[in-house]
């Protein structure tokens, strides 16, 4: 019990860090009048152009997504688990620090990027725990709602960075 109340506030207090983080990044860009809106979601919410980091960044969350999902889940290789995690949370940090996007992507990205951080935290901590896949897993479906990301898909490549 203790540890799934821990594990929700980290789910609360990890998104509010990482977008007060980057949200310092976009000072100028908010001084100069524009907000960060939230945008409308649902059925005819608007895909986003994805720009080449953020292609790439979410290239390489889908590539440790996939390598997470096909380990056995019976005998669970921690120190697989955490490089991935860390691999995760890496592409975040570098989606981040080039974040180029308008204001309204933007809005809608980092919402994103907070529940990455916060499941690839989940799963450093417990690798055992296969909720955080359904976490990622649900992050990258709605990536591909909001965004128009044409990349082919994962590349190792650009996991390894």
């Amino acid at each position: 019990m203790r540890r799934e109340l821990l594990r929700f506030a980290a789910l609360l207090v990890l998104p509010l860090a990482a977008a007060g983080a980057h949200a310092q990044d976009h000072r100028p860009h908010e001084q100069a009048g524009h907000a960060h809106a939230t945008p409308e979601v649902g059925a005819t919410a608007q895909r986003w152009h994805a720009d080449a980091p953020l292609r790439d960044g979410m290239s390489r969350v889908r590539f440790s997504y996939e390598a997470l999902s096909r380990m056995d889940r019976t005998r669970v290789d921690a120190a697989a688990v955490r490089e991935q995690a860390t691999g995760i949370r890496a592409a975040v940090d570098d989606m981040f620090a080039q974040c180029r996007l308008d204001p309204q992507p933007d809005a809608a990205l980092h919402p994103l990027l907070a529940r990455l951080i916060a499941a690839s935290q989940a799963l450093r901590d417990d690798p055992a725990d296969a909720a955080p896949l359904v976490e990622i897993r649900g992050v990258l479906d709605r990536y591909a709602v909001l965004f128009d990301d044409a990349s082919p898909g994962p590349r190792p490549e650009a996991a390894a960075r």
